[in-house]
């Protein structure tokens, strides 16, 4: 199975054409489409132009170059030095971070005296996992949240791609035009045991309402819970060439979480410490090795939660009058130029908002190898998920130029989401069970086990791989994309009371995407992605890192829809 998965990729990788095999050797319609209506894309080979802030992040950002060499400049070796950096750019005084040394911001390695807590109580401890730790490192560090509030202009960076561990760090809706760049983020994770990935909700960063956010050329491991999650109508967010995830391995290094976690879990199974309730104990027990469980745990389940609840469906008024605008309606996320590799789902789900993805490679290959040779594994291992697009709620979602490697699900969810409500609660099954959801992908490739394809989710009617986890009411979706829709008279809804009577929406058929976007062509991104996404990855200097714009080379091929 292996070897023959490798031949349909190398072939895949070297050679694309418009009409590969569709399923069962049946051969697809020619493309209905090969771009995303209501966009202007550059397609061109890679230069330094790709540096650019890109995506919906253009909008608001700055560059900050001009502060090299002031007292708005501040290079940071320790934590301690750090948390000053943040409490300063809250007053206005730092305008950049860089980041120079890896700092662990763990709460008990932290250990802040009363006094450091007081001046720094924008850093908490985060809850302890409700069934106890399974990595002694978390439990020997802790785990912190970082509150970024009341921030207007910070760019957080490192020029060799140090590590921030043991820490999610919460973008709230006072802060605004935060860019974060070359970073590593790691040391968030454990094993879960009942599989569920519901004891704790560790995240890296939660973009909490803030507006205008960069987050670029970064990698973020696995975590307990999402990776990049946005909540409370938070706008304005492009994530871009990072990383995402890790790749199956069954020789993690002894000090990564995978390691420390599954040791001790093999300690509990070797002094039988563990029942049949344990999913360790079940997949020891059918035979499986420690090194295979390792393999196995290089997964992550949630990636980008965009909405957190059905309940935003508009923004929160106080009782005084004040508007927060919190609404999911609000959101705006792009995604570029990113690698993720073992994922289970939500790349991304949104609810209400819009989201828009380009040149993203995602590879769940050597996950679904362990699967597929290890029966206990596969058996009583609940990480099998393999889903990419998910738009919710009258969300909208286009995908341009990306590529799915055994993408189970490259879109899930119901063209209405009325097929779609068994995790929603009352009211809002019913309030948004005649919203439509809208889903594209277009001049994209596929591989995985049901065959090969390259085109666009609309193609042959709407019935191709890539729709293969997709719930179609009338197909009345196809050929037509809104970039945002609207509930018909939610300027007088308030979240505390919401109607009765299921929502009307009005879809802007009209809307046209607010910025131009680079494009590398198809059979390049997987290279291309492989070279420079991540952190560590690019070799500039401090005052490059702190550009928005980089000078762009010769234009290949300009498309206007």
């Amino acid at each position: 199975m292996k070897f023959n998965k490798a031949i349909i990729w190398l072939l895949v990788l070297s050679f694309l054409t418009p009409s590969i095999l569709l399923g069962e050797n049946n051969v697809a319609n020619a493309a209905v489409i090969d771009s995303i209506p209501n966009t202007t894309r550059n397609i061109m080979d890679y230069d330094d132009s790709f540096l650019s802030v890109t995506g919906f992040a253009s909008l608001g950002v700055n560059d900050r170059s001009n502060y090299i060499g002031t007292s708005y400049y501040r290079k940071v070796k320790t934590e301690r030095e750090f948390l000053q950096a943040i409490l300063d750019a809250k007053s206005g005084s730092v305008k950049v971070i860089e980041v120079a040394r890896d700092i662990n911001l763990g709460w008990a390695e932290l250990n802040l005296s009363s006094e450091e807590a007081k001046k720094y109580n924008f850093i908490t401890k985060y809850r302890d996992p409700m069934n106890g730790f399974t990595n002694p490192t978390l439990a020997s560090s802790g785990v912190s949240q970082l509150s970024v509030s009341d921030v207007d202009g910070l760019t957080i960076f490192s020029k060799k791609g140090n590590t921030i561990r043991h820490v999610e760090l919460k973008l709230q809706r006072s802060s605004n035009d935060i860019v974060i760049r070359n970073l590593n983020f790691d040391g968030m994770w454990q094993w879960d045991d009942t599989g569920k990935h519901k004891e704790v909700g560790w995240t890296f960063i939660k973009v909490n309402g803030a507006n205008n956010v960069w987050i670029d050329h970064s990698k973020f491991s696995i975590a307990a819970d999402g990776l990049i999650d946005t909540e409370n109508g938070g706008s304005n967010i492009t994530i871009s060439w990072s990383e995402f995830g890790l790749p199956a391995n069954e020789n993690p290094t002894e000090d990564s979480d995978i390691y420390q976690s599954i040791q001790y879990m093999e300690e509990k199974y070797a002094s039988n410490e563990l029942n049949s309730d344990s999913v360790y104990y079940n997949m020891r027990n059918g035979g499986a090795t420690k090194e295979q469980i390792m393999a196995y745990a290089a997964y992550h389940s949630k990636v980008h939660l965009t909405g957190s609840g059905d309940k935003d469906y508009v923004n929160y008024v106080s009782s005084n009058g004040t508007e927060i605008k919190d609404g999911n309606q609000r959101i705006r996320l792009t995604l570029a130029y990113n690698r993720y590799t073992n994922v289970g789902q939500r790349i991304p789900m949104i609810r209400q908002g819009s989201g828009h993805l380009y040149n993203c490679y995602i590879d769940n290959s050597s996950h679904y190898d362990v699967l597929e040779n290890v029966s206990a594994i596969a058996e009583f291992g609940t990480d099998q998920l393999s889903r990419a697009l998910n738009a919710r709620n009258g969300a909208s979602i286009a995908a341009d130029s990306c590529v799915f490697h055994d993408i189970n699900e490259p879109i899930t969810g119901a063209e209405i989401q009325g097929l779609d409500t068994a995790n929603m609660d009352e009211p809002w099954d019913k309030l948004f069970q005649s919203a439509y959801n809208n889903n594209l992908i277009v001049n994209s490739q596929i591989t995985n086990k049901y065959g090969t394809y390259t085109g666009s989710s609309w193609d042959n009617n709407g019935e191709n791989l890539f729709t293969k986890g997709f719930t179609w009411y009338d197909k009345s979706t196809i050929g037509n994309w809104a970039w945002s829709s609207h509930i018909v008279g939610s300027e007088n809804m308030s979240k505390t009371n919401p109607p009765t009577d299921p929502f009307t929406f009005e879809y802007n058929y009209n809307e046209k995407l607010p910025y131009t976007y680079n494009v590398l062509p198809l059979n390049s991104v997987v290279s291309t992605l492989t070279k420079y996404a991540g952190a560590g990855k690019v070799n500039i200097s401090p005052v490059d890192w702190l550009k928005i714009d980089y000078s762009p080379k010769e234009i290949t091929d300009i498309i206007e829809e």
